[in-house]
């Protein structure tokens, strides 16, 4: 009171301060879509994650590892994506506690192909002579066009880094045996052009022999992968250039695939086929296999780009862009390898 009289103290009163509300709970499920997808860059948006308290963030997945995390953005860029390769993405939200939702849907995203446009080359008469046949690993090419260029870009075999390779060239002469020379170039670093060094890997001064042959190794930097081999044979002179018209001869383009071992030989024991080839659907049938197998599926620069189980001898190949690929498939005991195209 006025005075500084104090009363007894009041009756006491306990209290029990609440438990600090643990958050259990993970946000949903963000939704995911590509777009703008080059040869090294797709990019990704997403949307349609919630959470009880907040999104704090996500983590973006590439083939099943993360490559990088946003905070408040929804949208990222991914590069250094390598051309004519599948890859699949993922988005998972994140809230301040630390939970994590599932996984996005998934999203699968294959980069577009290098497109490479090389110069033309022809012979302008073919009267007299011309290239009958070429011959370089497993291309075997009876090559009876007349015209002064013809494209075999369709024929393939593969050359293996460090390995020497014969390549053997047959003229024909529709009357008179003249002399020709010839050359033969491959783009080893795939630039488009067969102007760098060593990539002129034969050549032979006029002559009048059935045929000629020559040896050329392959360069250990060579770029994987599949390139051009253009091949001139040309009457009496030894071609200078890769580029251009002559008048009496013959140009022929073909396609050699660059590896780095051995591993597409087909000499494995397992046999099997595919079917249909070139495949247009979803689905790549596997026949002349028993049991269980696997397979795997390479592009052309030698990279793996799917595996599994052969399921109900098929393979899902739906994801796939338009182009040439290796399979292969094994079993216990063995494998082999094949090459089917994707339209």
């Amino acid at each position: 009171d006025a005075a500084g009289n104090v009363s007894a103290d009041s009756n006491s009163v306990s209290v029990t301060t609440l438990a600090p509300v643990v958050d259990t709970t993970a946000p949903t499920a963000p939704t995911l879509s590509a777009s703008g997808t080059t040869q090294t860059t797709t990019n990704l948006s997403w949307s349609g994650a919630t959470d009880n308290v907040g999104v704090t963030g996500y983590d973006v997945l590439r083939n099943g590892v993360v490559i990088g995390s946003t905070t408040t953005a929804t949208t990222f860029a991914v590069t250094g994506l390598t051309a004519s390769t599948t890859y699949t993405f993922n988005v998972r939200a994140k809230d301040a506690a630390g939970n994590i939702s599932a996984n996005s849907n998934t999203v699968s995203v294959t980069t577009s192909a290098v497109t490479i446009t090389y110069c033309t080359a022809t012979a302008t008469n073919t009267n007299d002579e011309r290239i009958q046949r070429v011959q370089l690993g497993t291309i075997n090419n009876a090559s009876t066009g007349t015209a002064g260029y013809e494209n075999f870009t369709s024929i393939s075999t593969n050359l293996v880094r460090g390995t020497s390779n014969t390549i053997t060239i047959t003229p024909l002469w529709t009357g008179t045996v003249y002399s020709e020379a010839y050359r033969v170039y491959i783009d080893y670093n795939r630039d488009g052009d067969f102007a760098d060094s060593g990539e002129s890997v034969y050549s032979r001064a006029a002559t009048t022999s059935a045929s000629v042959s020559g040896t050329f190794t392959i360069p250990t930097a060579a770029a994987l992968g599949s390139t051009r081999m253009r091949v001139i044979m040309r009457y009496n002179t030894t071609p200078t250039t890769s580029c251009g018209s002559f008048t009496y001869g013959q140009v022929e383009d073909y396609t050699v695939n660059i590896t780095a071992t051995a591993k597409f030989d087909t000499s494995n024991e397992l046999t099997f086929n595919v079917y249909p080839n070139p495949v247009k659907g979803d689905v790549l049938n596997i026949a002349n296999i028993e049991g269980q197998s696997t397979y795997k599926i390479y592009n052309l620069m030698g990279q793996q780009i799917s595996a599994g189980k052969v399921e109900e001898n098929g393979v899902f190949v739906g994801s796939l862009a338009a182009g040439t690929y290796m399979i292969e498939v094994s079993d216990q005991n063995s494998s082999a390898v094949k090459r089917f195209i994707k339209q």
